[in-house]
């Protein structure tokens, strides 16, 4: 499964794989996509460095661990299809952004309460854009 496919399933599906446990392999590739460095996207998903090694070492991710990387693939997926490309997403993303008090979307996906907030700008975007 790619990051694609993973942000698209319906959520009989998503709740399915999240419950086993997602690939450690799509916390890579998440990274990679955002331009991150592993460390860095231990912070949202709320991991310390030696338990992100253990889980790539491990292959799998918690049920906990599982959901936040969906919940933040989902929100890039957003981004991207709202914004037009998946660069102008990525640099939002990591941008600060004054409808979340200066805080970029990435630290507002530390919390599910920032998550809805980043979703809740994301579709005030897509209102205006297609307006």
């Amino acid at each position: 499964m790619n990051l694609n496919q993973l942000a698209a399933l319906d959520w009989n599906a998503a709740a399915a794989v999240v419950k086993d446990g997602l690939s450690s392999n799509l916390l890579r590739k998440l990274a990679d996509q955002l331009k991150l460095g592993l460390e860095e996207m231990a912070v949202p998903l709320h991991l310390t460095t030696r338990t992100l090694h253990r889980r790539m070492e491990q292959g799998r991710l918690s049920l906990d661990e599982s959901e936040r990387l969906l919940a933040i693939t989902r929100i890039v997926a957003q981004a991207t299809e709202i914004l037009g490309s998946e660069a102008k997403a990525v640099h939002w993303l990591k941008s600060p952004v004054p409808a979340l008090g200066g805080k970029t979307p990435l630290v507002c996906a530390e919390t599910q309460v920032g998550l809805r907030e980043v979703e809740d700008v994301l579709t005030r975007v897509q209102d205006v854009v297609y307006s």
